[in-house]
Order: structure tokens, then C-alpha cells, then sequence
């Protein structure tokens, strides 16, 4: 059987035929488009699709209804193009009279009817027995709906041979009907998300999954179910809750460090502070004993520098560097003096953030950010993000760096979105999200865990380290791409397989070498992409490290006594806010008057 998807259009293909094109390419199908009209020797086409046994046939509503009523093309080929492919797909059927036929004849009447849903406060319910189609997603009920192009699928009775996925109001979105040897899929929605548009809304930065759900997602559960391992997919499922801001004593504003230890045990995760480093003096020998002690729970990352306005937001590339240089010292120093390892992973301070500190990061050998905004500083409405960027597990589109997006707690079926998608699960909070206690983050981490069996709590640098995208190309070959400068590469078969690894390159940054388990290893750059080729034993892993040149200059005169006073005078009213003040708005309110005064 050849691994060739079909999708077939009568006539011209319409626009939601190329958005599933291109949506079947971005995750990594062979597909074939093929237009059908009377012009067509259509029996040559039905005798070849049933002789090369292609794996799918994706045909929309309206196209599916004009072959069923040209003249030219006699029912009984239509009928047995059909049903000599094992898998269909249905898509954009709508109440259009002509398209309701169509699918009534296709269910053999089982479908009577397409109908609108015009209440928006509808909800997706997302089946919890069809594990295997619906992934992440099962179970869960979200919304509000779609009412410009979600419709319902009204069955005239129940059948076994019917199996419903996403349904709204109890009545199908999708859905599959078995039929002899072939099982169609059903989708009732009237788009296909165009992957190259912006993102909707230009801070739609949070990505929440009702926006997309229907346009997207069931067409990925469809082509995910026919291809399997063939298409771009991460096998792993990692999740991590990172607090912003904290010091490393024993109790910080409402957060208490062996209060979320005891959580952490009981609800089964893991938590990264992000430690800003001008505190790199500060911390408590009893608290880093902990983390030291319980490194499988605790960790720490960046969190800027002094923790500024803006201070990674500047586009200044000797001013960022020395930044950068000063922060990764005292890091070390910090290291040095509690022994605690840190990510080389940025949290950049209130989300703010250039393309320049991207580019710096990676001079630096970091192996990421990780942030709550995905828009730059010095882009803002240009910022150029478009749906298909966040398909990826982290975004790479300023400086090859890898920018992993985070979430506050919320609805879960976001986070179902990011694992389905491949991402990790990264949570954000500040300590105040403690102040009622920890039963928030219990429930939100057991919802998450909830999600998947293979959810795995970690740090964030073996989290980085261990995702990447992969895809069989035949049983002892495999295409991978990869997004940090240290990457971890598996080989979970039984077989030594050989994989193609590829990382986005523009040159801008010098590549100084490239190791595979500590020794130098070939690799070329072409079309902007670097690639190497490695064969891994079975059973076994390798582990990738690029390390850069950097070679950008530093500012002599970046610090000064004014700017220390400032930064000091910073830091103790946010610490002042966070610690003595938190149940007194009148007095938060009156801080920040002074911040806004000074800074």
C-alpha cells in the first residue's frame, strides 16, 4: 500500500481543499491533490486508486456531492472509489441541501439531517471511549462553540457501526461510520484552518484551544489515526510548573517551599523557580539544601538579569550581551556557593522580550526561553506569527531560537492542546496564586495528568533536551527535527535505525562546532537548515550538543552607582509588596505609584 494520501475535488479546489493541503504537508503526509470532472477518464483514476491501495481519500461535502450528480460520471464508480480505499474523510459538510443528500446517501440514511447550532454558549464534548482517535482530548467539554461554521449531525437512530468523537448539544461534529472495509470520517464544519494567516487577534498569544479546536484538531486526530508514526509527532509528554520571581528562602509572599514539596509528592510534579539572579547572594542554606536534596521536584532557571522594565526588550546588541554575561555570572556564583545547577533556559522578566535577546541567547549557548508572550518588543503588530508556527513544539522563527510558550492555569483543554500538538505542558504562576492554599494547583495538576498516561513531570533542561519531532520514513529510517542546541535523541525500537536530523540555520550565528556524544561529528548547512546523520543502536540514545561563537562586543559602562540604588530600591518594593503587603490593595496600589515614579 502506498503511504500517498488522495485529496480529491471536483473541479478547481476550493480554498478549505488547499487549507488541508497544506495542514496534511506541515505534519509530514505524502499527498497527492486530484481534480475529477466529466474531462476525467475517471474509471483510469478508480481502477488505479483501487490498484495502488492509497491509505485515504479526503474529499469535501460539496465536492463529494457535484461527482454524485454529474451526468458524466456514473454513480456505481463513485460508489466503488469509495469503497476501495480503508480510510475517508468528509469534510466541510454543512446543511446545504445538495451536501445532506450526499451524506444521507453515504450513511445509507443513518445521517437524516445537518443542522445549525446558534447558541454560543454550546460546548464541545469530546468522547471518552474512542481513546485512539481522540488522544489528549477525550473526555473533556469546552467551548464556547463555533457558530459560523459548527454544525450537527442528526441520526435518525443509534448504530454500533457508528462512533462519535466531538459532538455539541449531544449531536456529531465528528464522527466515522464503519462501511464493509472502509470507515468514513464525518466532519461537520463548514473551515480547515489556514495555516499561513496571522494568529487571530495580534496578542492571541495564549493559543486557547476552543479558537481552533474544530478547524484544526479533528482533521489531525483523522490524519494522525491513518498515518501514525509517519507523520511529525513527539512521543513524549512532559509538563513542568514554573513560579516567577521567588527567593530561596523558606517562605516567600504566600508561597512556602515545603508546603509545595508536600504537594508535589502527593500530586506527582515538578517545579522550576525562576530566580533572578540579582538575588544570587540572597538565597537560604537550609533551602538549597532542599533543592539539592529533592532535585527530582525542584529546580531553578533565569529570570532576566535584575529584573528591569523591559530589560531584555532592548534591541541594542552590545547592551544585551553584556546583560546576559552578567546574569550567567552570577548564576555561576550562585551555583558555586549552594551548589544548586541552574537551566540555561530564559524567563524573561514581566514577558518582554527582542529578536536581538533571542539571537544573544543562542551566542550564548542557552538552550531556550520560555515565556508567557510570543510577540517581540520590537515587532509588535509585524510580529509575523502565523497558526502554523505554533503547530511546532517551540517557535524558532527570530534567530533559530528555540521559544517555548507557557500557560497560566485555566481551562484544561488548553493544555490538552499543547500535548496533542506535541508541546510540553508548561504552567506559570507567582506566589499569590498560594494565597488561599494549594488546592488550585492540586486540581490543575491532576486535571493535566488526567490528560495522557505518559505525562512526565521534569526540569525544564531535560524537558528541552527531550523534545523534538520525529517521523518513520521506513522501518530502520527516521526524519527528526530538532529545536535546542542540546538535544537527546532515542531510539525506543529493537531495530539500529538511521536518523536525518535537521535544525532550522540561518547563518546568523557561527557554529563553532557540533558534537554527538562528546566527539566532533560531520554536518552540513543547506538551505537553512543544518543537518547531520547518525545511526542509533537499538534500544540506545545519542546526545546532540552545538555550541556557537559569540561575537558581539560588551559596554564598559553599563553599571553605575545610580543604576544599582535603582535596582536595589526596585527589588526591596517588590519584595516589600510581595512579602509584608499582600492583603492591603491600598498600599500594592501606592508601590506601584513609586516603581511608575522611579523606573
Amino acid at each position: 500500500m502506498t503511504s500517498e494520501a488522495i485529496i480529491l475535488s471536483s473541479g478547481k479546489a476550493s480554498i478549505v481543499d488547499r487549507h488541508l493541503a497544506r495542514l496534511t504537508a506541515v505534519l509530514g503526509a505524502q499527498f497527492r491533490m486530484v481534480q475529477i470532472d466529466q474531462r476525467n477518464n475517471v474509471e483510469a483514476f478508480v481502477a488505479g486508486l483501487c490498484r495502488e491501495g492509497a491509505p485515504c481519500l479526503m474529499v469535501s461535502a460539496r465536492s463529494l456531492a457535484a461527482l454524485f450528480q454529474e451526468p458524466a460520471i456514473p454513480p456505481d464508480v463513485v460508489a466503488h472509489m469509495l469503497a476501495c480505499v480503508p480510510y475517508i474523510l468528509v469534510y466541510g459538510i454543512t446543511p446545504d441541501a445538495r451536501e445532506t443528500d450526499v451524506i444521507r446517501h453515504l450513511t445509507d440514511g443513518l445521517v437524516s439531517s445537518v443542522v445549525y447550532l446558534d447558541r454560543p454558549d454550546y460546548s464541545y464534548q469530546v468522547s471518552d471511549t474512542e481513546r485512539e482517535i481522540t488522544h489528549e482530548f477525550s473526555g473533556l467539554a469546552f467551548g464556547p462553540i463555533n457558530t459560523g461554521i459548527d454544525f450537527g449531525l442528526v441520526l435518525n437512530q443509534q448504530h454500533t457501526a457508528f462512533s462519535h468523537f466531538v459532538s455539541i448539544n449531544n449531536l456529531p461534529l465528528f464522527a466515522s461510520l464503519k462501511k464493509h472495509n472502509t470507515r468514513v470520517f464525518l466532519l461537520a464544519c463548514r473551515d480547515i484552518a489556514d495555516l499561513d494567516a496571522p494568529t487571530e487577534g495580534q496578542t492571541d498569544i495564549s493559543w486557547p484551544a476552543r479558537a481552533y479546536f474544530s478547524r484544526l484538531v479533528p482533521a489531525m486526530m483523522f490524519l494522525r489515526h491513518v498515518f501514525q508514526d509517519k507523520l511529525w509527532h513527539n512521543s513524549r509528554r512532559y509538563a513542568n510548573f514554573i513560579i516567577d520571581d521567588p527567593l530561596l528562602r523558606e517562605s516567600y509572599g504566600f508561597l512556602n517551599y515545603a508546603q509545595l514539596l508536600q504537594e508535589m509528592d502527593r500530586c506527582e510534579f515538578t517545579t522550576t523557580i525562576a530566580f533572578i539572579p540579582w538575588n544570587y547572594r540572597r538565597t537560604s542554606a537550609s533551602v538549597a539544601r532542599v533543592f539539592r536534596e529533592r532535585s527530582d521536584r525542584f529546580s531553578i532557571c533565569l529570570h532576566g538579569c535584575n529584573h528591569t522594565e523591559g530589560e531584555f526588550a532592548s534591541t541594542e546588541g552590545r547592551r544585551l550581551n553584556t546583560q546576559l554575561h552578567l546574569g550567567t555570572q552570577r548564576m555561576r556564583a550562585h551555583e558555586q556557593s549552594t551548589g544548586l545547577p541552574y537551566a540555561e533556559v530564559m524567563v524573561f522578566p514581566q514577558g518582554k522580550f527582542s529578536t536581538a535577546s533571542l539571537e544573544l541567547l543562542k551566542c550564548h549557548n542557552y538552550l531556550a526561553a520560555v515565556n508567557s508572550s510570543a510577540i517581540p518588543m520590537d515587532l509588535g503588530e509585524a510580529h509575523g506569527l502565523t497558526i502554523a508556527d505554533f503547530l511546532a513544539p517551540a517557535i524558532s522563527k527570530y534567530g533559530d531560537f528555540p521559544l517555548f510558550v507557557r500557560r497560566y492555569p485555566g481551562t484544561v483543554a488548553d493544555f490538552a492542546f499543547d500535548l496533542f500538538l506535541g508541546k510540553p505542558a508548561l504552567l506559570v504562576e507567582h506566589h499569590n496564586y498560594f494565597k488561599n492554599g494549594y488546592d488550585k494547583i492540586q486540581e490543575c495538576v491532576t486535571q493535566i495528568n488526567s490528560l495522557s498516561t505518559n505525562v512526565q513531570w521534569t526540569n525544564l533542561a531535560d524537558l528541552i533536551s527531550n523534545t523534538y519531532l520525529q517521523r518513520a520514513v521506513s522501518d530502520n529510517k527516521m526524519d527528526c527535527k530538532i529545536f535546542a542546541n542540546h538535544q537527546i535523541i532515542h531510539n525506543k525500537g529493537f531495530i539500529e535505525r538511521q536518523y536525518i536530523i535537521q535544525k532550522h540555520e540561518s547563518g546568523r550565528v557561527p557554529i563553532k562546532n557540533l558534537l554527538v556524544n562528546g566527539k566532533d561529528y560531520p554536518y552540513k548547512v543547506e538551505d537553512n537548515h543544518l543537518k547531520i546523520c547518525v545511526v542509533i543502536p537499538p534500544e540506545d540514545s545519542i546526545e546532540i550538543l552545538i555550541n556557537y561563537e559569540n561575537e558581539y562586543g560588551y559596554e564598559r559602562e553599563m553599571r553605575s552607582i545610580n543604576s544599582d540604588i535603582r535596582v536595589y530600591i526596585r527589588r526591596f518594593l517588590s519584595e516589600f509588596r510581595d512579602n509584608y503587603i499582600p492583603r492591603n490593595e491600598g498600599l500594592i496600589k501606592w508601590l506601584y505609584k513609586i516603581k511608575k515614579f522611579l523606573f
